[in-house]
């Protein structure tokens, strides 16, 4: 046989087999075979089984009895079987002693790309073998290792080069580089020497290294839980005193887990305080403090009142782990930090009651499960709220099967107000955590918060716009004493313009004057703002064909003269008129200090404007007009970060208010050590500090200095009149008597506000609004002179810029300070005035609802005080002396609005005069019913405004809308003046029409003022929110 198959050259040896399977040799056992297998059960394979018994692509055969005597009768089909396998799989693994089929399917798969690869070898290393076919059977890569950081020796590519190449050894601290403690962010342990011994944790937290194994996004943004901090506070306490319990929690700022951070831990006998920093080589890098606590005692545990049949399951609303999980959803929450789920759950309008159990031991997991199921105590609020503050939290022995009951109760507080206890307790009734009065706030965190975003310079750019050409010489009146007045009036007649009365004028020209020498700030600032005042009072009523009102101060721009600063106010007034008044705003223009060799071309400069209204600042500078811009402070650092001197002592006016408190905590960050925080209200004395008589706002102060104390800061507090010399001087005398460390830095925080409209501006109410800013900072300027401090911060406020309606006396004080701010840095001095937006529910932003609406008008925001001390920060890096501290968008002016512009406004022209009247009533009974959210039915067309219950908020709401009505800006006082619906259509319909085309008709429906005017007026803007006056806050 092998002689003729060799002869029709095919392949052919004598092989020593007992048994010739697959041929007829095997026919005499097979019935045996069958009948031996023939109780066997099999089961269909899990994975693909290709037969080399039946045809491979067929489908898969059953392996019984039949199926194995055919095994051993059947030809072989090796060669289909394998070229199936090859149409799908690439690797082929031979699972043998020693490689018998590998070469066959090498045969077979030639031109197929596969890899065979035996298992074991005949008389080799079983070890060896077996791991080196499995590395050949996949891809094997390295471990990828970090880099370390630091210098490397550069070394050769050239094998005989020989030289040294010497590693440098640099010193690091390794305790940054440990993962924090699983549920904790604890790291290494320090004890640092001193007296009390403090002890520190450090740890690098990372997305990488996180302590806790799930997730917790709010927002977006992945944040560490309440649960870690807590516990974390909860053992530094422990491993200083022995004791876990501790009070007064404040969570100041969030940890976002975005990037590698260094947390420090740092604990003595009485409190422990959380910080991190972002591990980067920017030297902008600062220590972020995120929470603190008092280390306390443990007190008796604490026993809350909960409503007995939410224990038994008979009352309540039940809830389950799916509803807990969807309520968090739907506020931005995802993710759960820690394995917990929750059995069962019931709510009454005051209690929660659930069952939660956790296959983790210890207690964070259940914290963070009471933590969650918590909130839902309150689940109508649709708001993200989470923990701002605590007054006593204690932890227990964690029950050992994982499983507990969460009680919460939450207790009576202000509206919108959440606050709650919650116990956590074993099965047996221990307690295993205490948590008492957990304050709940509103979240508001991105991950692309930017400093830039919020600190903003002010930048003068060429003003482009298109001046109009007059056909014909204007007719102006100049008014102003003083020689600037009468230069301005002469060149202005110069080139053709007729000086008449105000009554007759198409412009009207303020030019101030900064008066004598002797005249004080505050009173050259009360004069020149209550005379524009009085201007546009006058001029307000001209409801036709209005003259455009035009203010000149000199030299502001560069503040390089008292004088000069003087006129600064005027600047914040300007804004004021274009928001109330903007039918009357011309601009305001600040000429050269010195224009005397120049008075006609100041003179033919403003001229060219007239009858271009630039409703803005402009700077008449080299020939041409300049225009402020906004752009974020932003570049290389300019300046090191601000240090405060422990052997130094630091000032803040307005420090006893809440924004003042805050700001105290600010410089204690940057080590501040003595700070003297005034006030018009000094504090009762200590020893009455703890008496249940005192009111709630001023516990809250006392709170904040015990806080600051227990810091290591002495705290002076002096009931001031910061706008008086005397009691200023007063205080440092006193001061430098006891010995103690001179002033080296201050915040002038001082201020107060009262909205008034600038028609009915009174002069001692816009003295006393001006007081402390304007005063108060000429007594700091002149008593501490540029070069006596470090710093001199000035916090004014953003409404001096855009201006904000009823606010013109503030603007004008916080415009003062501006341009004080310029005139000391000019001269050197570290002199920052930060015009700041309203901080969100603090100081002005928590009660000035008016601003709050004007700030969504611009497509702006109030900040949070996170983000504000963030871009404090910022600043302090860069050499400016005026920082605007607004969100502003990245697209788009201030002062257009978020949503975008308004839709085309119809042609009006094109209607006669009662149907305009008609639509306009139509179009105001649809504004006006939804504002006051009653039917357009019940608005009768007569009825006053203040009766139908309008106030100053809606007002500006109201009036914005009608603005998109009639495509045109209007009068902030236009509602007062015209109190009614049938009022203000007639006075709408005067000014969409050329006025010899207003009838009589439009009069005839209400277009006359009624004589209670006044009345109207104050009742209607007697509701615009003021903040309280005090001098403690921006």
């Amino acid at each position: 046989v092998i002689a003729a198959v060799a002869a029709a050259e095919r392949f052919a040896r004598r092989v020593n087999m007992e048994v010739a399977s697959h041929t007829a040799f095997m026919d005499p056992i097979l019935d045996e075979l069958r009948a031996e297998l023939a109780d066997i059960t099999p089961q269909m394979p899990q994975i693909p089984f290709l037969s080399t018994v039946v045809d491979p692509l067929g489908p898969t055969p059953v392996l019984d009895a039949r199926y194995w005597a055919d095994n051993v009768r059947q030809p072989a089909r090796v060669n289909q079987a394998v070229a199936a396998a090859g149409d799908k799989y690439g690797t082929f693994i031979e699972i043998s002693p020693h490689p018998i089929l590998t070469h066959t399917i090498d045969e077979i798969l030639d031109a197929v790309p596969h890899c065979s690869v035996a298992t074991l070898v005949r008389e080799g290393d079983d070890t060896v073998a077996f791991h080196q076919h499995l590395n050949s059977a996949h891809p094997v890569s390295p471990r990828e290792l970090p880099h370390p950081s630091g210098s490397y020796p550069v070394l050769p590519t050239t094998p005989w080069r020989h030289t040294h190449h010497w590693l440098v050894v640099e010193s690091s601290i390794t305790a940054a580089e440990s993962a924090p403690r699983p549920g904790r962010l604890l790291g290494t342990h320090i004890k640092i020497g001193s007296t009390p011994t403090i002890h520190l944790w450090q740890a690098r937290l990372s997305p990488d290294s996180k302590p806790y194994p799930g997730s917790h996004r709010n927002n977006g943004v992945e944040l560490v839980p309440a649960s870690v901090l807590l516990q974390t506070l909860s053992d530094a306490a422990f491993e200083v005193s022995g004791d876990s319990a501790v009070s007064e929690i404040r969570f100041e700022h969030p940890i976002i887990v975005d990037r590698p951070r260094t947390i420090q831990v740092v604990a003595d006998g009485e409190s422990v305080t959380v910080s991190s920093k972002s591990v980067s080589d920017d030297p902008a890098a600062r220590w972020v403090k995120h929470l603190s606590a008092r280390i306390t005692p443990r007190n008796e545990s604490l026993g809350l009142a909960v409503d007995s049949s939410l224990t038994n399951g008979h009352s309540g609303t039940p809830f389950d782990d799916d509803a807990v999980t969807a309520l968090w959803l739907t506020w931005g929450s995802e993710g759960r930090p820690f394995e917990w789920s929750l059995t069962s759950g019931r709510l009454t309008a005051t209690h929660l009651r659930a069952d939660v159990a956790s296959a983790q031991s210890g207690t964070a997991a259940l914290l963070d499960a009471a933590l969650h199921v918590a909130r839902l105590v309150d689940n109508t609020n649709p708001e993200l709220m989470v923990p701002a503050s605590v007054d006593d939290v204690r932890f227990g022995d964690a029950p050992a099967d994982g499983r507990a009951g969460v009680t919460v109760h939450r207790r009576d507080g202000g509206e919108g107000e959440l606050i709650v206890d919650i116990a956590v307790t074993t099965a047996d009734g221990a307690r295993c955590v205490d948590i008492r009065g957990l304050r709940y706030t509103v979240l508001n965190v991105t991950n692309s918060d930017d400093p830039s975003s919020i600190a903003h310079a002010i930048d003068w750019q060429p003003w482009d716009a298109e001046l109009q050409a007059p056909s014909q010489p204007g007719t102006v009146t100049v008014v102003g004493g003083g020689v600037a007045a009468d230069r301005l009036r002469d060149g202005l007649s110069a080139v053709g313009h007729h000086s008449v009365g105000i009554a007759e004028a198409q412009n009207v020209v303020y030019v101030a004057d900064p008066g004598p020498t002797d005249e004080s700030d505050l009173d050259c600032a009360a004069r020149l703002a209550g005379e524009v005042a009085d201007l546009v009072a006058a001029l307000a009523d001209r409801d036709t064909h209005p003259p455009a009102l035009w203010i000149v101060t000199h030299g502001v721009h560069e503040a390089a003269s008292a004088a000069a600063v003087r006129q600064s106010c005027l600047w914040g007034m300007a804004g004021v008129i274009r928001a109330e008044q903007p039918q009357l705003c011309g601009g305001l223009v600040d000429l050269p200090t010195d224009d005397t060799a120049d008075a006609a071309g100041s003179a033919a400069a403003l001229s060219s404007i007239l009858r271009t209204p630039a409703k803005s600042i402009l700077v008449w500078r080299g020939d041409q007009f300049l225009t402020p811009a906004f752009t974020p402070i932003s570049g290389p650092p300019q300046r090191q970060p601000m240090v405060c001197q422990p052997d130094g002592a630091y000032l803040i006016t307005g420090g006893m208010g809440a924004l003042g408190l805050l700001m105290a905590g600010w410089l204690a960050d940057r080590g501040a050590r003595r700070l003297v925080l005034a006030g018009r209200s000094a504090l009762p004395p200590r020893r009455d500090w703890d008496s249940e008589e005192i009111e709630a706002s001023v516990r809250n102060k006392i709170a904040a200095i015990r806080a600051l104390e227990r810091r290591g800061v002495t705290v002076d507090v002096a009931g001031l009149d910061v706008g008086s010399r005397a009691a200023v001087t007063d205080l440092l005398a006193r001061r430098d008597a006891a010995g103690a460390p001179p002033i080296r830095g201050i915040i002038h925080a001082a201020g107060i506000t009262e909205g008034q409209l600038l028609t009915e501006v009174e002069a001692e109410r816009l003295r006393d609004t001006m007081w402390p800013k304007v005063a108060g900072a000429q007594v700091l300027n002149e008593i501490f002179p540029p070069g006596s401090l470090d710093f001199f911060y000035m916090t004014a406020a953003a409404g001096a810029v855009f201006g904000v309606p009823g606010q013109g006396a503030y603007a004008s004080a916080n415009a003062y300070l501006d341009g004080l701010a310029r005139a000391r840095h000019k001269l050197g001095c570290h002199s920052v005035s930060l015009d700041w937006v309203a901080w969100k529910g603090l100081g002005f932003g928590a009660e000035a609802h008016v601003v709050l609406h004007e700030l969504e008008r611009m497509g702006s925001r109030p900040i949070t005080p996170a983000e504000a001390f963030a871009a404090w920060d910022h600043v302090e890096h860069y050499d400016v002396a005026q920082a605007v501290m607004v969100p502003l968008p990245r697209e788009g002016k201030p002062g257009e609005s978020a949503s975008g512009g308004a839709g085309p406004v119809r042609d009006w022209a094109q209607l006669p005069a009662d149907e305009i009247l008609s639509e306009l009533e139509i179009g105001l009974r649809s504004i006006l019913a939804r504002e006051l959210r009653m039917s357009e039915a019940e608005l009768q067309l007569d009825r006053p405004f203040a009766e139908l219950g309008l106030n100053s908020v809606m007002a500006m709401a109201v009036r914005r809308d009608i603005e998109q009505l009639v495509g045109m800006e209007l009068s902030a006082t236009m509602l007062w003046n015209h109190p009614t619906t049938a009022a203000l259509a007639a006075h709408l319909t005067g000014k969409l029409l050329p006025q010899d085309d207003v009838g009589g008709d439009a009069a005839a429906s209400g277009g006359e003022l009624p004589e209670s005017t006044d009345s109207v007026l104050n009742e209607l803007f007697d509701s615009v929110e003021s903040a309280p006056a005090g001098w403690d806050g921006i």
